[in-house]
C-alpha cells in the first residue's frame, strides 16, 4: 500500500521531477526498525524485499523512468529476484539501499541493489523485470522500450550477475518442472 501511495504522491501531487539520469545510482537511507527484526534479533529476510521495492520506487521517482515509461503505456513487472545475504543488519542499524538499472536486453531490464552502510555491504540483489504493455498485458522488448523512451541511450554490458541469474532461472525451471511432473504422476496413481 505504501508503494502505491508514494507513487501517486510523486506522480500527481508532488509532480516529481527527475533529479538523476536513468542509469544513475539512487540512494535511500533507512534504519532497521523493531518491526523489521525476527527471533534472531536481526532484520528478517522478508523485510529486505520491502526495502528493495522501496528502493526501486524511489529510483523510479528520482529518474525519468517512472514518468517516461508510464507515458508510453508500459510497466515493469518483477520476473526474478536473487538476493545474497552477506552480513546481518541489527536493530536500529542505519543502512542505505542503493539502486540502479544495470542493463537491459530483449527480454529483461536488470536492476542492481545493495544494502550498505559506510563501506560494508550487507546484502546484494539482482532483479530482472519484464516490460509489459499496460493496455494489452503483453510483453514488450525492453530494448525497444528504452530506444523509444530514451533516444540514443545504449545498454551497458549485461553484468555477470545478471547472466548468472538467467542461467540459474533456466536450470531452476527445468528442475522444478521435473519435480512437479513427478508429483503429478504420483497424485494420478493415488487417485486411480
Amino acid at each position: 500500500m505504501w508503494f502505491l501511495f508514494r507513487f501517486l504522491i510523486a506522480r500527481y501531487i508532488q509532480k516529481a521531477q527527475p533529479t538523476h539520469s536513468v542509469l544513475d545510482w539512487v540512494i535511500t537511507r533507512y534504519r532497521v526498525q523493531l518491526w523489521d527484526i525476527d527471533a534472531n534479533i536481526h532484520m528478517n529476510n522478508v523485510k529486505y524485499l520491502k526495502y528493495l521495492e522501496r528502493g526501486r520506487v524511489e529510483h523510479m521517482i528520482a529518474t525519468p523512468w517512472m514518468n517516461e515509461t508510464f507515458n508510453k503505456g508500459v510497466k515493469a513487472l518483477i520476473a526474478n529476484t536473487e538476493i545474497s545475504y552477506v552480513k546481518e543488519l541489527k536493530p536500529f542499524q542505519p543502512f542505505k539501499v542503493e539502486t540502479r538499472i544495470s542493463s537491459w536486453d530483449d527480454k529483461y531490464v536488470y536492476f542492481e541493489q545493495l544494502f550498505t552502510y559506510k563501506r560494508t555491504v550487507f546484502t546484494a540483489a539482482v532483479i530482472r523485470m519484464a516490460m509489459v504493455n499496460v493496455r494489452t498485458g503483453k510483453r514488450v522488448s525492453p530494448v525497444q522500450v528504452m530506444q523509444d523512451t530514451f533516444a540514443g541511450l545504449q545498454s551497458p554490458p549485461v553484468p555477470a550477475s545478471a547472466i548468472a541469474l538467467n542461467q540459474l532461472v533456466a536450470a531452476q525451471r527445468s528442475e522444478t518442472q521435473a519435480v512437479a511432473d513427478a508429483h503429478a504422476a504420483q497424485d494420478e496413481q493415488s487417485n486411480s
